[in-house]
């Protein structure tokens, strides 16, 4: 065979190769591209405010089969950007909480706090991963309102008060407006007591605490006998919890007969 014959016979022999390759290759990114979104069981973007502190800040949460990284964008673009990295990231991650600082009011206004996260629809998404392995796109959407529900007046145990360690009442006002005035619906109360300590410096929580979502038409709730104990300085708070997840949390203290 001459050599111009032999030379076309490689280049073609290349080119069918290469071919195949880049075949196989765009059906590889294809598929790939073709896998389908997983939802994000969970994601939620809201506004938590100290009524007795007086500071407002943002709250968000993400629960999902795995990630590797995540994106949150809102009405202004991208805003927050979460990622696993090294063996995390081929591992890949589920649960995320987080809270952004919260300044008090009187630093920065709560209008002020508010344009930092305008209202709207919020997208979570980024590529999966499961058991070390890519999985397809993880998405979800989560919304962000700024309405803010008043903080429950809390009426027992009073502020300072001493109480037995059996037969108490948290006591508190239900809300039925925003901190403008406006009618807001409550889905739900949250009871939080917990012994004024120092938390445990590997336990992830609180020693010597107690917390419990109620239905809104509650009021009121009995502490379990043999949760107080003796002579002991408590923190206790109820949280509002209005229809788009936002919430105001009042808070006091008391002790413990000794």
């Amino acid at each position: 065979m001459k050599l111009i014959g032999r030379i076309s016979m490689i280049i073609f022999a290349v080119a069918c190769v290469y071919a195949g390759a880049q075949s196989s290759g765009g059906s590889a990114a294809r598929a790939a591209g073709a896998q389908k979104p997983v939802p994000l069981k969970e994601a939620k973007l809201n506004i938590e405010h100290n009524a007795t502190d007086r500071d407002t800040g943002f709250q968000g949460f993400v629960d999902s089969e795995g990630w590797r990284r995540l994106d949150a964008r809102g009405p202004d673009g991208r805003v927050l950007r979460f990622q696993g990295l090294g063996s995390l990231g081929e591992l890949g991650l589920t649960e995320l909480f987080f809270e952004t600082v919260e300044p008090e009011n009187a630093d920065v206004p709560i209008r002020r706090m508010l344009a930092k996260l305008p209202e709207g629809r919020y997208t979570f998404s980024g590529p999966g991963q499961e058991h070390g392995e890519a999985t397809g796109p993880t998405v979800g959407k989560a919304l962000l309102t700024h309405d803010i529900p008043r903080g429950p007046r809390l009426v027992s145990p009073a502020k300072g008060a001493t109480v037995p360690t059996q037969g108490v009442v948290a006591d508190w006002k239900p809300v039925s407006k925003t901190i403008t005035g406006d009618p807001t619906r409550i889905i739900s109360y949250q009871l939080i007591i917990e012994q004024d300590v120092e938390p445990h410096r590997h336990m992830i929580g609180t020693l010597g605490s107690l917390s419990m979502y109620l239905p809104r038409s509650v009021s009121e709730s009995d502490v379990p006998d043999g949760f107080l104990e003796p002579g002991t300085d408590y923190n206790w708070e109820v949280l509002a919890i209005e229809r788009s997840g936002n919430q105001t949390l009042s808070s006091g203290s008391f002790t413990t007969e000794g």
